[in-house]
C-alpha cells in the first residue's frame, strides 16, 4: 500500500512545471519498475497531455514488464485512451511485437487491430520483425488496418521489400487510402518491381 501512495505521488509530480521535479519523478517511477506498472498505465487515460506523454516515457523505460497490461488494457479501452495505449507500446519498441502481432491477428476485434497497427507504423523502420504480420494485415477487412499496414512499409523502405508483391495488389484496393498508401510504399521501397509497379499504374 505504501508503494502505491508513493507512485501515485510521484506521478502527481509528472504533471509539475518545474522540470527538474518532473524529471526526478520519472526516474524514481523507472526504478520503482514493475510495481509503478498499473498506475502508470491507468495514468495513460489522464486528461493531461504532459503527464500521458510522461507516463508513457516511463513505461517504455520499464519496458518489457509493462507489455501485458498494456495490451489487455489496449483490447477495452475507450479510443483516446486505446491510442494512448498504444503510444507507450510503440515507444518500447521491438520488446512490443510479439504483443502487437498477435493484436493484429484477433478476428473478432477490428479495434484492437486498428490499434495494433497504429503501434507498429509509429514504430516504422523498428517494427522489421512484424513485416509477415503486416503483410497479412494488407488483407484485413477493415479499411484503416489495411492502410496503416501499407503506410508502415512506407516507413521501412528497402527494408520491406518483401511487401512489394503485396503492396502491388493493394494498388486496385477498393479503399482509394490504402491504394495511396501501397503508392507511396512502393515508391518509398524503390526495388525494380515496385517501380516497374508504378510505372505501369500511371501509364493505366
Amino acid at each position: 500500500m505504501e508503494t502505491e501512495h508513493i507512485v501515485a505521488d510521484l506521478i502527481d509530480d509528472l504533471s509539475e512545471l518545474d522540470d527538474d521535479i518532473r524529471e526526478a519523478a520519472k526516474a524514481e517511477l523507472v526504478a520503482i519498475g514493475e510495481p509503478a506498472v498499473q498506475q502508470l498505465v491507468e495514468a495513460l487515460a489522464d486528461n493531461l497531455g504532459d503527464v500521458v506523454d510522461q507516463a508513457a516515457d516511463v513505461l517504455a523505460a520499464i519496458g518489457e514488464p509493462a507489455i501485458p497490461m498494456l495490451i489487455d488494457q489496449m483490447a477495452i479501452a475507450e479510443r483516446y485512451y486505446a491510442l494512448a495505449l498504444g503510444d507507450a507500446l510503440s515507444r518500447i519498441g521491438e520488446p512490443a511485437i510479439p504483443a502487437l502481432v498477435e493484436a493484429l491477428s484477433d478476428k473478432l476485434n477490428e479495434e484492437f487491430r486498428e490499434y495494433a497497427a497504429r503501434a507498429l507504423n509509429l514504430m516504422g523502420g523498428a517494427a522489421i520483425s512484424a513485416i509477415p504480420a503486416l503483410i497479412e494485415a494488407l488483407m484485413d477487412p477493415a479499411d484503416v488496418v489495411r492502410s496503416y499496414a501499407a503506410y508502415t512499409f512506407s516507413k521501412m523502405e528497402g527494408a520491406a521489400a518483401d511487401a512489394v508483391p503485396a503492396l502491388i495488389k493493394a494498388l486496385a484496393d477498393e479503399s482509394e487510402e490504402v491504394r495511396n498508401h501501397a503508392a507511396f510504399a512502393l515508391e518509398k521501397i524503390g526495388t525494380p518491381e515496385a517501380k516497374q509497379a508504378l510505372v505501369a499504374l500511371r501509364q493505366a
